[in-house]
């Protein structure tokens, strides 16, 4: 068995980040999805379109921001938490 007691919090908040970077892109595209179905529906003005093209450019960028500071808080406080009671015990096999 082996432990990890300790993560490199800007590691971390980087893995975070474009984890849910990624995830911000896939709600962007199915919001622009959405938006341009609504707008093609409803034969309304240009705020489907417009609204699907910021969500996709937007949504990668605030979530990627948002993941980041997650990841370093999470981090950090597995730190402290890891520090007192003991890490994640885990198994390794080579191949």
């Amino acid at each position: 068995m082996k432990e990890i007691t300790k993560m490199e919090v800007l590691s971390v908040g980087k893995v975070y980040a474009l984890t849910l970077a990624l995830l911000g892109f896939i709600a962007g595209v199915f919001v622009a999805i959405i938006g341009s179905a609504f707008n093609a529906y409803s034969r309304g003005g240009m705020l489907g379109p417009s609204l699907g093209i910021a969500s996709i450019i937007l949504f990668p960028i605030i979530y990627g921001v948002i993941g980041f500071i997650a990841g370093i808080i999470s981090a950090a406080i597995y730190n402290v938490i890891a520090r007192l009671v003991g890490g994640i015990e885990i198994e390794l096999k080579d191949k």
